[in-house]
């Protein structure tokens, strides 16, 4: 009686399914990526805001409370490919995410803060975004609404 050499359908199989799950861990989170570059395309839009809103500051110690006291449009016509409203809220813009932004990502909010040295009109007035830190010896403006996870904002914002 001669053995049979080779395998069997379900060794192939087993093999098969390992190499398959091996190959998906080695694959690029391509989405992830292209998130980024979405919300880093949406910060665009406050561009033409900021320096209203630090010159506010420069001249009055305090930061417009909403839209109108900083005399940009209403909160849903500031809008983009990514993005559905933009409101100013103490200073501090937030971003809602949508139109043709991931659709996991449409709803939630990044904020953008202007920090600051406190009792110092004459310094300069930065911005961070997301969950970045706030350096030391400067102070931020607003809240922080951010609700992306951070494997989706852009290396400025974590």
């Amino acid at each position: 009686m001669t053995k049979q050499q080779g395998f069997t359908l379900v060794e192939m199989l087993v093999v098969l399914a390992v190499l398959a799950v091996l190959l998906t861990l080695a694959l690029p989170d391509t989405g992830s990526a292209v998130a980024r570059a979405q919300i880093q395309d949406s910060l665009k839009l406050i561009e033409n805001y900021r320096p209203l809103v630090s010159a506010r500051y420069a001249s009055s110690g305090t930061f417009p409370r909403d839209n109108a006291a900083a005399g940009i449009p209403p909160a849903d016509k500031i809008i983009g490919n990514f993005v559905t409203e933009v409101v100013l809220d103490n200073g501090a813009f937030h971003l809602r995410l949508g139109n043709k932004i991931r659709p996991a990502l449409a709803g939630r909010w990044l904020s953008v803060r202007p920090i600051y040295v406190e009792d110092s009109l004459q310094s300069p007035v930065s911005w961070i975004c997301g969950n970045d830190s706030i350096p030391a010896g400067m102070r931020a403006a607003g809240s922080n609404q951010t609700d992306l996870a951070p494997k989706y904002l852009p290396l400025s914002c974590r």
